[in-house]
């Protein structure tokens, strides 16, 4: 056999394979969405859907939102829903860049995933895409930007504690 011929198979098994893992990724995301009660219909238009970046936001906040923006749409449809928080995770960081910027955006995320253990036992409950999901916003972590004395007050009444 020569090189030509070894390099036809060698080309002809790389697509063979790519073929095949696009085949395995749209069907285990098919899986993933109708199993996964955590995650969102596709069918049902949020109420808040965030608008892409600004063009005059910082570069460092941009390459965050396009990274969030990849985690969304690449990981977490293989890798499937398991936030009980609303917004997730990843949607209050893509919120929180797109408010403070990339430096006080990484400050707040992390604050964010830390008290993400503990905080049902605080945080209003609420009924989104027929799951219950601990309501914990951007606005409800400006305390700072406020002042000590500031209290965050959902603007819906129908949001209970638990």
């Amino acid at each position: 056999m020569d090189r030509s011929q070894q390099r036809h198979r060698q080309c002809l098994l790389v697509c063979g394979c790519l073929m095949l893992l696009g085949l395995l990724w749209r069907t285990t995301a098919a899986l993933g969405e109708s199993a996964n009660l955590m995650r969102a219909p596709k069918d049902v238009s949020p109420t808040h859907q965030l608008s892409p970046a600004p063009s005059e936001a910082s570069l460092p906040a941009l390459v965050f939102d396009r990274m969030l923006h990849f985690y969304q749409h690449v990981i977490s449809q293989v890798d499937g829903a398991r936030s009980n928080m609303y917004p997730t995770g990843s949607a209050y960081a893509r919120q929180v860049f797109k408010k403070h910027g990339a430096l006080l955006g990484i400050v707040l995320t992390t604050e964010r995933l830390l008290h993400e253990g503990n905080e049902w036992q605080i945080a209003p409950r609420i009924r989104k895409y027929g799951v219950w999901r601990i309501h914990d916003p951007v606005q409800a972590n400006d305390w700072w930007w406020h002042g000590p004395d500031w209290v965050y007050t959902p603007s819906s009444r129908r949001v209970r504690r638990r």
